[in-house]
């Protein structure tokens, strides 16, 4: 039986996030996509509020798909979901993943300290993610495109900067992975180290080439790297 790996995506993304991956990571994994609410396939569902709400939700999601050995990995956002669930899983004494995998956000004590993107308005909010390179900027020229993809943007936003979450109130025993691109300003190298303070189980952390969206580019090294660190912990 392949390993499972569950995957939260970005601020403003949805399942569809990692529909590459699928065919790149059989059969080795089994990958599955979660979407969050007010997203995609469960648009008609309120938002979240709050980092905390999701990661219950998703913690029920994944005790009912899950079959065996599994990760987590979460991107951006995804990371502070990812870490909130693994403490909600050990809490309701379930099975443990094997591990967490974060990339491309800063440990929850040092979100934000450059840019507090929660201050900013919904207009501003846009310009700022655009910047980064998640949608073309001709969103920002499309009204209805931009009032339903604004609205996502805005929800995820508010509650990923509301997270209080420190190492300094406890930690998992779930190993963490931690990942980061050169040029992600967002999640620079010293900064995605300190990662390790959530954990008392193994921690590492590997650089790649790239921008904030590293793992979605043509970029088999890190494809590959990933395969190998999940298997290597089953």
């Amino acid at each position: 039986m392949s390993i499972q790996m569950f995957a939260l995506p970005y601020a403003g993304g949805s399942a569809s996030t990692y529909s590459e991956w699928e065919s790149k990571l059989k059969p080795w994994v089994e990958l599955c996509p979660i979407e969050y609410a007010g997203h995609a396939s469960r648009f008609c569902d309120p938002f979240y509020t709050s980092i905390e709400e999701a990661a219950e939700d998703i913690s029920e999601i994944i005790l009912k798909q899950q079959k065996g050995d599994y990760v987590i990995y979460g991107h951006s956002m995804g990371c502070l979901v990812a870490l909130e669930t693994a403490f909600i899983l050990e809490k309701k004494n379930a099975k443990l993943p094997k591990a967490i995998i974060v990339a491309a956000t800063r440990p929850p004590h040092l979100l934000y300290k450059d840019k507090p993107l929660g201050d900013l308005s919904k207009e501003e909010l846009m310009k700022e993610i655009a910047s980064l390179g998640q949608f073309d900027p001709e969103v920002l020229e499309c009204e209805e495109l931009y009032e339903m993809i604004s609205d996502i943007m805005y929800a995820d936003v508010q509650m990923n900067t509301s997270y209080k979450r420190s190492f300094e109130s406890g930690t998992i025993s779930i190993p963490i992975l931690s990942l980061t691109a050169d040029k992600d300003d967002e999640a620079p190298v010293e900064d995605m180290k300190e990662w390790q303070k959530y954990t008392s189980g193994d921690f590492e952390f590997h650089l790649f080439e790239g921008d904030h969206f590293f793992a979605f580019e043509d970029n088999k090294d890190f494809i590959s790297f990933l395969l190998n660190y999940i298997l290597s912990i089953k």
